[in-house]
C-alpha cells in the first residue's frame, strides 16, 4: 500500500473538509431549488422546457454535492470507525400483528376518497376493477410466498425486491430499479397520507367538530393536539423505531381493529339507509367496458398493494407462531415464517377487498350526486354527515384519522428499509444505512408539497412496475421459463405491466414522469457501476453539460420561490446562481479527484487510506 506522509495527510484532511463543506451547501441549495420548482409547477407557473432543464440542473447539483459530502468516508476511512453491519432486529411480531400491518396498510386514507367517486362514475366496472385488483394482489401474494419458501431458511427478504436480488444478483439493474421504484412508491404513499392528514386536520375537522357542537376554542385545542400527536409519533417512529417496534405493532393491531369495525358498521348503516338499492349499477355508462376495466384496475390498485408492507418487516417476525382459532383447535400447532407471511398477505387482501366492496355497494345504494361528491375533499365524510348525521360523520372522521396513521407508519418504515437495503448493498455509502429514515423523511416532506392525485397515480404506476419485475423474479430464480410453475408469475407480472400502462389513459403526465424516473434510476445505476473515481468524473462532466443547457435555455427559465427568496435570492439571480453552483461543484469534484490520486496516491483499485495511520505502520487484520 502506498505510504502517506504526515504532511500529506494534513493537506488531505484540510482539502477534504473544504470539499465536504461545499457538498453540504450544495445539497441544501439544490433541495431549495427542487422544492421551489415543484411548487411553481403545482401552481401552474412552471412545467415548460426551461423548467425541466432547471430541475435537471438542480438534481445534478444534488447528486454531485452528495458525492462530495461522502468523499471523506468513501476515500479516507479512519481507524476508529467500526465496520458497518446490517441492522439486527429481535423478532417481536407474530401472525396477528403482521396481519394488522397488512390490513392497516391496505385500508388506508385513499379508500375514503377514491371509492365513493369511482363506484358512481364506473358502476359495475368499478366493482369489476376492485375484484380484479384484489385477485391480482392475492396472486401476487401467492407468488411472494412461493419465492420466500423457495429461497430457503436464513435468506433475508426485506421487501419484494430482495427476491429480484436473489434471482439476478445484487449488481443487477433489475434489482436496483425494483428497489428504487418501491422506495419512491412507499415514500409517495407516506407523503400522500401526510398531505391528506394536514388537509383534514386543519381544514375539515374543525367543521366536523362544529357540527357536533364543539366550539371554536375547544376545536382548536383538539386539532392542534392531534397534529402534535401525529408529528410526535412520526418522529418517534423515525428515531426510535428499533426500540419501540413492539409498541408500534400493538398500536397497529388496536387501531386497525377499530378502523375495520367502524368501516363495516358505517357500510351497513349506509346500505340500510339506501335499502341496498343497486338499480343502475349494471348501466356500464363508461363506454368500452373492457378498456375501462383495465384502466380502472391500474388506478384502484393503490387500494390493495399494502400487503407487500408485510414482506418489508420480514426481519422482525418470529420464526414460527401460533395461528388464532387454528392453534386452539389443534393444540400446539405453530406455523413457520415462510408459510404464515404468505398467509397473512393473502388474508389481508381478502379482508381489504370485502371492506372495499361492501363500502362501495353501500355508497351506490344511496345514489348520491357525483357532481356534488367531486366538490368534496373527502367524500366519505360528506356521505356520513348527509345521510347518517353528525355523530356518524365524527365516527367516520375517527376512522379516517386512524387510516392515515396505519398507512403512514408502515409506508414510512418500508421506505426507510428499502433505502437502507440499497446502502447495505453498496449502492449508496454504507455509513448512511442507519440514517436512511432521514433521507426518506426529507423526501416525504418534498413530495407532500405536490398534488394529491399525482401522488396516488405515481404510487400506482411505480408499484406496478416494481411488482411486475418482482413477479418475474420467480421465473429467474428457477432459471427456467418452460415448466408449469412459471405460468402464475408470468401472468401476474404481465398483468402488472398492463395495468400500469393503463394509468396513461388516466394521467399521461404521470406515466411519462414515471418512465422518466425509471430512466433516471437506470442512469444512477450506471453511474454507481463506475466506481468512486468514475462517478466523480462523470458527475463533473455532467455538471458542465447542465451548465451549458441552463445557459442555452436561460431565456425560458424563470423561478420565483419562497425558500430561495428567504435566503435573499431573487428571481433574476436564481438561474445565474444555479449555474455557478454547477461550475463550483464540478471544479470541486475535480479537486477531490486530484486529492485522492496525487496526494493520497490512490488508484481505482487501491484500498482507502486511513487518516489515523502513522508512516510505515501496518493495519491489523479485520480493521478498517
Amino acid at each position: 500500500m502506498t505510504q502517506v506522509s504526515a504532511s500529506a495527510r494534513s493537506r488531505a484532511l484540510a482539502l477534504k473538509a473544504i470539499v465536504t463543506a461545499v457538498g453540504v451547501i450544495g445539497v441544501l441549495l439544490a433541495l431549495f431549488y427542487i422544492y421551489d420548482e415543484l411548487v411553481a409547477v403545482e401552481s401552474g407557473r412552471g412545467g415548460n422546457l426551461g423548467g425541466a432543464v432547471l430541475i435537471l440542473a438542480s438534481f445534478a447539483v444534488a447528486m454531485s454535492s452528495t458525492a462530495l459530502v461522502t468523499s471523506i468516508p468513501e476515500s479516507i476511512r479512519a481507524r476508529f470507525r467500526a465496520r458497518v453491519r446490517k441492522p439486527q432486529s429481535k423478532p417481536v411480531y407474530g401472525f396477528v400483528t403482521i396481519l394488522a400491518v397488512g390490513i392497516g396498510s391496505t385500508l388506508g386514507s385513499p379508500l375514503f376518497i377514491l371509492i365513493p367517486l369511482n363506484i358512481l362514475q364506473y358502476e359495475l366496472v368499478s366493482l369489476g376493477s376492485l375484484s380484479l385488483a384484489a385477485v391480482l394482489s392475492v396472486l401476487m401474494a401467492k407468488v411472494y410466498a412461493d419465492m420466500y419458501s423457495s429461497a430457503g431458511p436464513g435468506s433475508e427478504a426485506v421487501g419484494g425486491p430482495s427476491f429480484t436480488k436473489l434471482a439476478c444478483g445484487v449488481r443487477s439493474v433489475r434489482y436496483f430499479v425494483s428497489r428504487v421504484s418501491m422506495w419512491i412508491a412507499n415514500t409517495a404513499l407516506a407523503a400522500y397520507s401526510k398531505l391528506v392528514f394536514v388537509i383534514f386536520d386543519l381544514e375539515i375537522f374543525p367543521g366536523v367538530l362544529a357540527r357536533f357542537g364543539v366550539g371554536s376554542p375547544a376545536a382548536t385545542v383538539i386539532v392542534y393536539t392531534i397534529a402534535v400527536v401525529f408529528i410526535g409519533w412520526s418522529v418517534a417512529n423515525a428515531i426510535f423505531e428499533r426500540r419501540i417496534i413492539r409498541s408500534i405493532g400493538y398500536l397497529q393491531v388496536g387501531l386497525t381493529s377499530v378502523m375495520v369495525a367502524i368501516l363495516v358498521y358505517q357500510s351497513l348503516l349506509l346500505g340500510a339507509k339506501g335499502a341496498w338499492n343497486l338499480s343502475g349499477i349494471t348501466a356500464l355508462s363508461s363506454g368500452n367496458w373492457v378498456f375501462a376495466l383495465v384502466v380502472n384496475t391500474g388506478y384502484l390498485y393503490l387500494l390493495f398493494f399494502g400487503f407487500q408492507e408485510i414482506q418489508a418487516l420480514e426481519r422482525d417476525v418470529h420464526a414460527e407462531t401460533k395461528i388464532p382459532i387454528v392453534s386452539q383447535i389443534k393444540r400446539g400447532y405453530r406455523m413457520k415464517k415462510a408459510r404464515y407471511l404468505g398467509f397473512a398477505m393473502i388474508l389481508s387482501v381478502v379482508v381489504a377487498a370485502i371492506v372495499n366492496i361492501l363500502y362501495a355497494l353501500a355508497v351506490f345504494s344511496v345514489h348520491p350526486s357525483l357532481t356534488i361528491l367531486r366538490t368534496q375533499q373527502i367524500p366519505a365524510l360528506f356521505l356520513a354527515d348527509d345521510y347518517l348525521g353528525p355523530s356518524q360523520e365524527l365516527l367516520m372522521a375517527i376512522a379516517f384519522l386512524i387510516a392515515t396513521i396505519t398507512t403512514f407508519v408502515p409506508a414510512f418504515i418500508a421506505a426507510s428499509r428499502h433505502l437502507g437495503a440499497l446502502a447495505e448493498d453498496g449502492y449508496i455509502p454504507r455509513s448512511l444505512s442507519n440514517v436512511s429514515w432521514v433521507f426518506t423523511l426529507v423526501a416525504i416532506f418534498l413530495l407532500a408539497e405536490g398534488n394529491a392525485d399525482f401522488l396516488v397515480e405515481i404510487t400506482d404506476f411505480l408499484v406496478l412496475m416494481s411488482l411486475g419485475i418482482i413477479s418475474l423474479s420467480a421465473i429467474w430464480l428457477r432459471r427456467s421459463v418452460v415448466d408449469g410453475r412459471s405460468i402464475l408469475p408470468l401472468i401476474v407480472g404481465s398483468s402488472c405491466f398492463v395495468a400500469g400502462a393503463g394509468i396513461y389513459f388516466v394521467s399521461s403526465g404521470v406515466v411519462v414522469f414515471g418512465i422518466a424516473s425509471l430512466a433516471f434510476t437506470y442512469l444512477i445505476f450506471d453511474i454507481s457501476e463506475l466506481g468512486v473515481f468514475g462517478t466523480q468524473l462523470f458527475l463533473a462532466v455532467f455538471n458542465l453539460a447542465c451548465a451549458v443547457l441552463l445557459w442555452l435555455f436561460s431565456g425560458s427559465t424563470s423561478l420565483a420561490g419562497t425558500l430561495l427568496n428567504s435566503l435573499g435570492i431573487q428571481g433574476g439571480q436564481m438561474v445565474p446562481i444555479l449555474s455557478y453552483l454547477l461550475l463550483i461543484t464540478s471544479a470541486t469534484l475535480f479537486l477531490n479527484l486530484v486529492v485522492d490520486i496525487k496526494i493520497l496516491g490512490r488508484t481505482a483499485r487501491s484500498p482507502a487510506v486511513s487518516l489515523q495511520r502513522s508512516p510505515g505502520s501496518r493495519m491489523k487484520p479485520g480493521t478498517s
